[in-house]
């Protein structure tokens, strides 16, 4: 009975609108967003609730890059499709890409978690996932070592494991 009431109160606590004003805000949106996300998911596809966040606190600022006022984009998602709706780079106005516009945040968070979850450059990410899941010891760090190709950066990992454990520390 109480996964119900869990998956209840995630579900009464969702806020889509995600109108954060400041980094605590951000924090507890984009948990509530991924919690609820989450309780869609077979327990072993969830991705963990502090990865989304640090992610998002470093791809979007904490939801202040132009990216994530304008377009909805916590997470630096990228799209190579002209038909996409999206936003290019200030500095690449005529690049071949953009960044995906969302409707809302949390549906940056929805694509999010379905690229991990299914495109096939995260495949390492789905091992590493299902071997933690499969010996209920969890680390989050050794899942963001692979997420190397999630962006251009080549210290890319090392800085989401920075803000990981910065977050630990608060």
């Amino acid at each position: 009975m109480n996964w119900l009431c869990a998956s209840l109160l995630i579900c009464f606590n969702f806020n889509p609108e995600m109108d954060y004003t400041n980094n605590k805000e951000f924090i507890e949106d984009v948990t509530a967003c991924t919690l609820h996300l989450n309780s869609l998911e077979d327990e072993w596809n969830r991705v963990p609730v502090d990865l989304v966040i640090a992610q998002s606190i470093h791809e979007s600022e904490w939801g202040r890059s132009r990216f994530a006022i304008e377009g909805n984009n916590l997470l630096g998602i990228r799209t190579f499709d002209p038909s996409d709706d999206q936003i290019k780079p200030l500095n690449k106005p005529n690049s071949s890409w953009g960044l995906r516009i969302f409707e809302t945040k949390c549906e940056s968070i929805s694509y999010y978690i379905e690229l991990l979850n299914y495109n096939h450059h995260y495949e390492d990410f789905r091992e590493e996932r299902l071997m933690q899941y499969s010996s209920d010891l969890i680390n989050v760090e050794k899942l963001a070592e692979t997420l190397a190709i999630y962006a251009e950066d080549v210290y890319y990992t090392q800085k989401i494991i920075q803000t990981l454990r910065e977050l630990n520390d608060n």
